[in-house]
């Protein structure tokens, strides 16, 4: 177990890891970025040194002795806000989904790639990682928008969402584009709430960090893009039109708005367009976003084949 020095200064940054090279990529990568770096080799000193040291950020490997890395997050979540980064190499949905659920905030797969980490550490802060190493002594990770969070809560518990019919709801659907939001919509499309997290086939938000992770990998989208996926997500198994989006997107109304419904087809279309690009999904046969007729937007639905297409 190893402690930095006293002097104040950098955001500490803690490695929880049993293994030599592992440990040292870390230490490179970290200090680099600006930290002040304490390591242990095992949980149970992991956790003594996340209560003394209070660090910015956390770094936990899930396969040590004596107790795994998921316990050891556990543990440290209960006094600590730190961002914690589990590091594995097990990379299977349900692993990922069980680090999320323990408290981590990330979750980094084996082998380590020196560059795609320091992206993280961008993310975590929400400005580039030039920033983080010349301004060390007072950099401090993102608050979490609380305003999200709250909602995401509320959410998960079932409590109803905004679904006012003023934000250019065409009060002539087809059938097939009925559908709900909130969580009885997420849920019937297959979602799953872990933790700050909603997970979509692969596809995770938080939408209190504006974190989007792509198939264990961590999608660098522009802000307008995550607002966009993450009003799509709260849609359910709602059908929204471009106007709607956009709409949303800008918090206003038909009363209140400042473009026409044309102009807000054509920026949603492209935005659209940049989304399928940035997470890879193929518009011919999407995985997550579907495109019907007349500019209007869903999540994909479950297949219903078999007897569920006959019943």
């Amino acid at each position: 177990m190893s402690e930095p020095s006293e002097t104040a200064g950098p955001p500490v940054a803690l490695i929880v890891e049993d293994d030599e090279d592992t440990t040292a990529l870390l230490e490179v990568v970290l200090t680099q970025a600006g930290f002040s770096v304490l390591t242990a080799d095992n949980g149970a000193d992991g956790i003594e040194l996340a209560r003394t040291h209070h660090p910015t950020l956390a770094t936990i490997d899930v396969t040590m002795p004596q107790m795994d890395g998921l316990e050891a997050t556990r543990r440290i979540r209960e006094f600590s806000d730190a961002y914690i980064v589990i590091i594995s190499g097990k990379s299977q949905e349900h692993d990922i989904l069980a680090g999320f659920d323990a408290g981590a905030d990330d979750y980094v797969p084996k082998p380590i790639r020196p560059v795609e980490l320091r992206a993280r550490l961008a993310a975590v802060a929400r400005r580039p990682v030039a920033g983080i190493i010349e301004a060390a002594p007072t950099w401090a990770p993102a608050d979490v928008d609380s305003a999200r969070s709250a909602f995401l809560q509320r959410v998960v518990a079932g409590q109803p969402i905004d679904t006012s019919s003023t934000d250019g709801v065409d009060q002539e659907e087809d059938e097939e584009d009925t559908g709900q939001d909130g969580r009885e919509g997420m849920l019937e499309v297959g979602m799953r709430f872990v933790g700050g997290w909603i997970e979509f086939r692969g596809l995770r938000i938080n939408p209190a960090r504006g974190i989007v992770v792509v198939d264990d990998r961590l999608a660098d989208l522009p802000q307008e893009q995550i607002d966009l996926l993450e009003i799509l997500m709260y849609a359910g198994s709602r059908t929204l039109n471009g106007r709607q989006l956009a709409l949303r997107l800008r918090g206003q109304t038909e009363e209140t708005a400042t473009t026409t419904s044309v102009q807000d087809q054509r920026w949603v279309e492209a935005l659209v367009t940049g989304l399928r690009v940035q997470i890879k999904d193929d518009e011919a046969s999407p995985r997550w976003l579907e495109t019907l007729p007349n500019g209007r937007y869903r999540l994909v639905r479950p297949d219903l084949s078999g007897d569920d297409a006959t019943a």
